[in-house]
């Protein structure tokens, strides 16, 4: 086993920009240096490039790491991912390097705060790079790693300090036996008493060059009408020998298959360029398609991709696993307004989600939020949003997602805290099996009035016009 050491620096380091202060390190038997590239979305390291090359030119191998701030939100993380991934980039981050999710806030839940440390760590994977997930030891219970490596292949960088004091070795009676999977032990802050994080990296993900012999990514999830359909790439040194190929859908526990399908592999020339040595690389794409089922509805689920030597898709084989995530949900109110010569409260916009599949009956609801009472409650008929389908392909029926509808609205609502709930339900009435999605709350607006300066357009089909007291005019629409 390898146990080299390896140290890390941020910007609280600008002394490692020198070609001395990676000397003395090296000396000292350090192998490698972890660089901190980024943080959130709005910081980078000014001395980061700097860093990274002084450190190479020593020597040493050379990696990054990001300090994450996104807790359990999946699209945050993208966004982090992407930061990282371009801060690794522009400051010259050789592909093929680790980069590392630092996670350290204690906060969120375990399923979220997993689910989002996979959507970075696949970013970094797809990215070209090695993903690490670091954290400390006393959080184990914010996150789930087992699920993290099954998902992604992420390498663990673990954090535990017997010892506050100065050190230079590692006491192995206080190892973190945090998985079998441990890659690196970060065990103390205080390298040689100068407050330098020092970490012993037990399989060279830090400190040695490290041949990249299987890979894999879920590239894309959409849908088409009840058709699920996925595409990605995998290959593996463990696939030769194994002629069929399979992708399968089963639960996150891997005991109940949902769809099993066949499939043909596909060119992938991309994929060579980035992992130059796994084994037929430029053939391994894939593309799927599933029935999208009840039994699939509303679950966090594995897709496996799988190479095996028996036609049916078991015997032996070798596996990518990645999380499918069919939970999700998105709306949004385009616009609500006020129809004066109807008394009206006119209402559009769109909502999809994963749950909707069986639900088809779609009413629009209007709550009282002060009085804690529905208003009234209109059914509609959904209409196609091709815009919200190119946002989001991966929610399920989001091509047909408007919505558009007028609640009577009466002088006694204006000021009134209200709310808009879009449902789906199995129910005529609109009760039963349902999902909602409530929109925020809005201030019952006020009526339009004709002050007699400003205009006022409406299309009717009919309209009468009579002189009224005072100079007025009174007008009938139909």
């Amino acid at each position: 086993m390898v146990r080299s050491l390896v140290i890390d620096v941020s910007a609280y380091q600008p002394q490692a920009t020198y070609y001395s202060f990676w000397e003395k390190w090296k000396a000292r038997g350090i192998r490698g240096a972890i660089i901190k590239l980024s943080e959130s979305t709005y910081w980078r390291n000014q001395y980061g490039a700097g860093q990274i090359a002084a450190a190479k030119h020593i020597g040493l191998k050379v990696s990054g790491y990001h300090f994450s701030r996104f807790i359990g939100d999946g699209n945050r993380a993208r966004l982090e991912a992407n930061t990282a991934i371009a801060t690794a980039n522009t400051m010259g981050l050789e592909h093929g390097s680790a980069l590392v999710l630092d996670y350290e806030e204690r906060a969120g839940y375990q399923s979220a705060n997993t689910l989002a440390a996979i959507i970075f760590c696949n970013a970094v994977k797809q990215a070209g790079f090695i993903p690490v997930f670091y954290s400390y030891s006393g959080m184990r219970d914010l996150w789930d790693y087992e699920a993290i490596y099954k998902a992604t292949g992420a390498k663990l960088w673990i954090a535990s300090y017997p010892t506050m004091a100065g050190v230079t070795q590692p006491d192995y009676e206080y190892f973190p036996a945090i998985s079998t999977h441990t890659d690196a032990w970060q065990f103390s802050s205080n390298a040689w008493g100068e407050q330098i994080d020092i970490s012993v990296d037990f399989t060279g993900v830090f400190t040695m060059s490290e041949k990249v012999t299987s890979g894999g990514n879920l590239d894309s999830v959409r849908f088409d009408d009840n058709k699920l359909i996925v595409s990605g790439w995998f290959a593996s040194e463990q696939a030769q020998g194994k002629p069929y190929a399979y992708a399968i859908i089963t639960n996150e526990q891997g005991n109940q298959e949902y769809g099993r399908t066949q499939v043909n592999i596909t060119s992938r020339p991309d994929v060579p360029k980035v992992y130059p040595d796994i084994p037929n690389g430029a053939n391994s794409g894939f593309n799927a398609s599933f029935d999208y089922t009840n039994q699939m509805k509303g679950q966090k689920l594995h897709l496996i991709f799988r190479y095996t030597d028996d036609a049916a898709g078991n015997g032996n084989f070798a596996d990518y696993v990645s999380l499918l995530d069919l939970t999700k949900s998105a709306a949004n109110l385009d616009n609500i307004d006020t129809v004066v010569f109807s008394n009206k409260l006119q209402v559009s916009g769109w909502f999809a989600s994963d749950m909707s599949l069986g639900l088809n009956y779609c009413y629009l609801i209007l709550y009282d939020v002060t009085n804690k009472c529905e208003v009234q409650r209109i059914k509609y008929e959904p209409v196609q949003r091709d815009d919200v389908k190119k946002a989001y392909p991966a929610i399920f029926n989001s091509n047909l997602s408007g919505f558009s509808g007028q609640f009577d609205y009466s002088p006694s609502l204006i000021g009134r805290q209200l709310q808009v709930i879009a449902r789906y339900s199995d129910n005529e009435q609109g009760e039963g099996n349902h999902i909602d999605y409530w929109f925020n709350p809005i201030k019952g607006p006020t009526m339009p009035v004709l002050d007699g300066k400003s205009e006022t357009e409406v299309l009717v089909h009919e309209f009468s016009a009579t002189k009224a007291e005072n100079n007025l005019i009174s007008l009938k629409f139909k």
